[in-house]
């Protein structure tokens, strides 16, 4: 029925045409609005025959722009591209050509899948300088249909070894509406993941990326379709190294200048472990404000404690041995007061 009537709308277009030049450029024109019709973008494919649409999804991630440990998220720009079949948008053999590159403007009149984002808390379309969508309509009814869009997904992180962990990030690919009977979502064979050589960020490595065509851990999925992809990241150590781990053990050894001061020198020792300490309690709070406030003790809370004991030792090692020597002067001065009463009665 459907072949009928496009090939009716289409012969009655072509001889109605007064200049039949460029004919094939009309067959095109008349053809794509003959197939369009009789077509329902409301209504999914394969709807009644009820036979689910195998959607293939792939992504091009262009860059991953920052990763928050405060806010627990990541933001990531990428193309999302969807191919499926459609067997109402067939050309029967009527036109030549493989496939119509359909404008941005034309998309609404096509069905196209409700994929959205899971775990995502912010996102957006690109439109400039033109909506950065493109659709691909083939001879056998298959579209290809790509957007760009920037996403900011959550990504819960176990900070225990911070800041030598590892972090996985996962974004979650669900449909909002239709269950596994209507559509279903799967990765491309072929690479489905793919980044850009110029990815790059400043305090991970991109070790490797995980494709699963189901949800682990996403109990919310229920009998809808739902795939997930990981971002596998290793943090690196060298900036820690740097700004935090170098300058604690300065600190720490600066502390132990005053085991070679004289016991006399009260306020060169006293100002030296009371500026260490102090010093280490500001680097501390700077090592951790980045930090979510979570309950349990990370790597670098066990490193900065013990830092901080190493301080507080050595101010507490001069306390220890200003005690000790007061009581030695006393013991000396008792002793010689007696040896002078001793040798006052002999005479």
């Amino acid at each position: 029925m459907k072949l009928a009537v496009v090939c009716v709308s289409v012969s009655v277009a072509v001889l109605l045409s007064a200049d039949c030049v460029d004919c094939q450029s009309i067959m095109r024109t008349d053809f794509i609005q003959a197939m369009f019709d009789e077509y329902d973008s409301g209504i999914p494919p394969n709807f009644e025959s009820n036979q689910s649409t195998k959607v293939n999804v792939g992504v091009y991630v262009n860059s991953i722009d920052s990763i928050n440990e405060q806010s627990m998220d990541f933001t990531i720009n990428a193309f999302v591209e969807q191919e499926w079949c459609d067997p109402r948008l067939e050309f029967y053999g009527m036109i030549k050509d493989d496939y119509f590159e359909l404008d941005s403007k034309f998309m609404v009149k096509v069905w196209v899948p409700d994929l959205y984002f899971t775990n995502e808390k912010r996102a957006s379309f690109h439109d400039i300088t033109v909506p950065n969508k493109m659709l691909h309509l083939y001879k056998n009814g298959c579209i290809k249909y790509r957007l760009r869009v920037s996403v900011t997904a959550s990504c819960p992180m176990r900070l225990h070894k911070y800041p030598m962990d590892t972090q996985t990030c996962s974004l979650y690919i669900q449909s909002f509406a239709y269950t596994r009977k209507r559509i279903e979502f799967r990765w491309k064979s072929n690479r489905p993941v793919i980044t850009s050589n110029t990815v790059e960020l400043p305090q991970f490595t991109l070790v490797n990326i995980e494709t699963n065509n189901s949800c682990d851990g996403n109990d919310d999925a229920g009998d809808f379709t739902c795939i997930q992809v990981n971002f596998n990241l290793n943090r690196n150590i060298g900036f820690y190294m740097i700004q935090l781990y170098i300058p604690t053990i300065m600190i720490v050894l600066l502390s132990w200048l005053s085991f070679w001061l004289s016991v006399d020198a009260v306020p060169a020792r006293i100002s030296l472990g009371i500026l260490t300490v102090l010093t280490m309690t500001t680097q501390k709070s700077a090592a951790i404000s980045s930090l979510p406030r979570v309950s349990y003790v990370k790597a670098i809370d066990i490193w900065m404690a013990m830092c901080l004991v190493f301080v507080f030792a050595a101010l507490l090692e001069f306390a220890f041995v200003n005690v000790m020597q007061r009581r030695q002067q006393k013991i000396v001065i008792l002793s010689n007061a007696s040896n002078e009463c001793k040798l006052s009665r002999h005479l």
